[in-house]
C-alpha cells in the first residue's frame, strides 16, 4: 500500500511537473523550462550540510566531484549520472539523493555534468559522459567503481557500459538504475504506454524530448536506446522504476533481457510510484529505496 505521502505527491506532480513541457500548441520553450527548473531548484531545495563540489574541466563539459567533509572511511568511488530528460538539470535535488547514497555507502561521488539538448543533441551527452569516465579511471583507479543513473542518465548509464564492453576498457563493480529510459526507439508495447496513468510525464512530453536528444539520430542505436545492444556479460544490476512510469517496460524489459543472457540483476518495481521517486526525501518509500542501494552496493564492494 503506497504511503499517503506518495499519493499527495503524485497529485502535485500531475498539476505541477507534467504541464511544464506539454502545453498544446503553446509549448514553452526548452531552454525556459530548463530555466525555469534550474531556478526552482536551487531556490526551493538547500544543498545538502558538509557536502562540497569540485570542478575538473574536460574537453567540452566538466567532471564534477562531491565529498562529504564529515565521512571517514571511503570504500570507492561513485559515478553517479543525473537526468533531466537530456534538456535538463536540478543539481540540488541530485545533491541531496546523492549525499545520502555517499553517506550510506561510504562512498566519494564524481558526475558528468554534461552538454544538454536541443543545444547539444546525441552524441554530445553521451561523449561527455565516456570522457568522464575515462578521467574517472585515470585519476582515481577502476576498481570500487559504482555507477548509477536516473531517468535519461540511466539511458546514458546502460549505454556507457555497453560501450566500455566493447571498448575492452573497465567496467564498474556493481551498476544502479532509477526509472531508466532505455528505449528511445519505442518498440515497446504502445498500448500500455498510452494507457499509463503517469503523473509525471505525457506521451507528448516524452517524444518532445525524445526528439530534442535525438535530433535526426537512429533511435535503434544502441547508444541511444541501449535495450537494443548486447546485455550480456555486465556487472551486477538493481534497477528500481514505479509501476505508474511511462517508461515501466524499459525497466522489466531490461531485467528479461538480462536474464535471459545470463546476467545477473535484480527489479524493483514499487506500485503507485512516479518517476524518479527516490529522489523526493520525504517518501517513506524513497528511504526504504535508499537503503536498498546501500546494501546492494556494500555487498558488491565488501568481497
Amino acid at each position: 500500500m503506497p504511503s499517503w505521502q506518495a499519493s499527495v505527491l503524485n497529485t502535485i506532480l500531475s498539476y505541477v511537473a507534467r504541464p511544464s513541457i506539454s502545453r498544446g500548441k503553446a509549448k514553452v520553450p526548452l531552454a525556459q523550462v530548463r530555466k525555469k527548473l534550474f531556478d526552482l531548484d536551487k531556490r526551493w531545495l538547500p544543498w545538502p550540510d558538509k557536502l562540497v563540489s569540485a570542478t575538473i574541466p574536460l574537453q567540452h563539459s566538466s567532471l564534477l566531484h562531491y565529498v562529504l567533509l564529515n565521512q571517514q572511511t571511503r570504500l570507492g568511488n561513485l559515478f553517479y549520472i543525473r537526468g533531466g530528460g537530456f534538456c535538463f538539470k536540478t543539481p540540488h535535488a541530485h545533491a541531496r539523493l546523492i549525499a545520502d547514497i555517499s553517506q550510506r555507502c561510504q562512498l566519494d561521488t564524481y558526475i558528468p555534468d554534461y552538454r544538454l539538448a536541443p543545444e547539444h543533441p546525441f552524441p554530445a551527452p553521451f561523449d561527455d559522459v565516456l570522457e568522464a569516465y575515462k578521467r574517472l579511471i585515470a585519476l582515481r583507479g577502476a576498481e570500487n567503481v559504482i555507477l548509477m543513473g536516473d531517468s535519461a542518465g540511466g539511458n546514458l548509464a546502460l549505454s556507457l557500459l555497453l560501450e566500455l564492453k566493447r571498448l575492452a576498457l573497465p567496467l564498474p563493480t556493481a551498476c544502479i538504475l532509477l526509472s531508466p529510459a532505455l528505449d528511445l526507439a519505442l518498440t515497446g508495447d504502445t498500448e500500455l504506454i498510452l494507457a499509463a496513468d503517469d503523473p509525471f510525464f505525457t506521451i507528448e512530453a516524452l517524444l518532445r524530448l525524445r526528439g530534442a536528444y535525438l535530433a535526426g539520430a537512429d533511435p535503434m542505436s544502441a547508444k541511444v536506446s541501449p535495450l537494443q545492444g548486447d546485455l550480456a556479460d555486465l556487472p551486477p544490476i538493481l534497477v528500481i522504476a514505479g509501476t505508474r512510469e511511462l517508461l515501466l517496460q524499459d525497466s522489466e524489459r531490461l531485467v528479461a533481457q538480462v536474464k535471459a543472457s545470463g546476467g545477473e540483476i535484480t527489479g524493483c518495481f514499487y506500485p503507485n510510484m512516479p518517476h524518479v521517486f527516490p529522489l523526493f526525501n520525504l517518501l517513506p518509500e524513497a528511504l526504504e529505496v535508499r537503503s536498498k542501494i546501500s546494501h546492494f552496493v556494500l555487498s558488491h564492494l565488501i568481497r
